[in-house]
């Protein structure tokens, strides 16, 4: 009886055997089978950020005039496809009647203080407007001047010069702009705009103060004080530190120094966590950017920016909401096209678009430069 059920014995582990196989073969194949389907997270952050310019291309008509050259023009710098140069500029008859008036009463004082004046009468009475209120008090026609700045920067974007650009560059080399700028008040109610008024007055020949912005930054807001933020604070200082990144490429034209700018990767990946959960999409998306323009193409925050970005892209509307959930295209074309360049980040970025050096879009330009 031993030798017998040792002999019975061999048959029964071989079938054993033979029959757990069978059932590890198709489950093995299956897993395989199951593991190639799901596509990898660039191919999943490509797959919506195409969502989102399939739902913007579509409804391009629809969009305010404001969001269509901004998202023209960056999806042109993003793609260097000539559809989105042809789609932008519209805003150059606008701006060119604007500056056409200021150079008519440039050299009235009171009429550029009048100016000014206005522009902060209009500010909201909200907690920023506030802020910007003060910041403002007493600074003569100096808030005229700041967006006199940003209309000629609006023309440098098509590689356009207004005929009395030279006249406004006088003026503005003598507006005295620089404390105002740097400041802490102003820091505090302008931060992104401060970045922003800093390299304009770069591109457009006025004057470089780009050296400025890191100690002014750091005195306006003391890393060692971020403790002391508001959700609202953090969020504006936040904003300032993107923005000398997205200025200093000139807005998606090229890349940036990485060692210039170290400083404020740094202070992003310290603050990674309060950053996800504190800061909203659009904040989260230009972080994210700021890392791959100083060529940072792999990093854990980078990638967090990217995960929560993709996560926020609504599955239907196919697009990032609003924070109080509005699906309103015009309004969320700025967070939108930042979430489409972060998760389809291209190999080259494209400079202009410069409508001068096209005959066809050069034809549809104000009169005065077509000479």
């Amino acid at each position: 009886m031993k030798n017998f059920k040792v002999i019975l014995s061999k048959p029964i582990l071989v079938a054993g055997f033979v029959l757990s196989s069978c059932f590890l073969l198709p489950l093995t194949a299956s897993a395989a089978e199951e593991k190639q389907a799901i596509p990898s997270l660039t191919e999943q952050y490509l797959a919506t950020a195409n969502r989102i310019r399939t739902n913007y291309d579509n409804n391009f008509v629809k969009l305010s005039g404001n969001a269509q050259n901004h998202y023209a023009v960056r999806m042109y710098r993003l793609t260097g496809e000539k559809y989105y140069a042809q789609q932008s500029g519209s805003e150059v008859y606008q701006i060119t009647d604007r500056l056409n008036f200021y150079l008519q009463n440039l050299d009235s004082e009171g009429w550029r203080d009048g100016q000014a004046q206005a522009m902060i009468d209009a500010l909201p009475n909200t907690r920023r407007g506030k802020l910007r209120q003060k910041a403002l008090k007493d600074t003569g026609d100096r808030r005229f001047a700041l967006y006199l700045v940003y209309q000629m920067a609006k023309l440098d974007e098509y590689g356009i010069k207004h005929p009395g650009h030279e006249k406004f560059v006088a003026y503005l080399k003598q507006a005295d702009l620089h404390d105002l700028l740097m400041s802490a008040d102003f820091i505090h109610a302008y931060a992104a705009q401060v970045a922003n008024y800093v390299y304009w007055l770069k591109y457009t020949d006025v004057v470089d103060w780009t050296a400025d912005l890191k100690p002014a930054f750091e005195q306006a807001y003391p890393d060692k004080k971020d403790d002391e933020l508001s959700k609202n604070e953090f969020n504006n200082k936040l904003y300032g530190l993107t923005h000398i990144v997205l200025a200093d490429s000139n807005y998606y034209q090229q890349s940036v120094s990485l060692d210039e700018h170290s400083w404020i990767l740094d202070y992003f990946k310290l603050r990674q966590d309060r950053i996800v959960e504190k800061s909203k999409e659009d904040i989260q998306a230009e972080i994210g950017l700021c890392f791959v323009l100083a060529g940072v193409n792999e990093h854990p925050t980078l990638n967090a920016m990217k995960q929560v970005i993709n996560d926020a892209v609504h599955p239907d509307k196919n697009m990032v909401l609003s924070i109080s959930g509005s699906d309103n295209l015009s309004s969320g074309e700025h967070r939108n096209v930042l979430a489409y360049a972060l998760l389809n980040w291209p190999e080259k970025l494209h400079q202009g678009p410069y409508l001068m050096k096209d005959k066809k879009m050069k034809a549809n330009l104000p009169l005065v430069y077509q000479q």
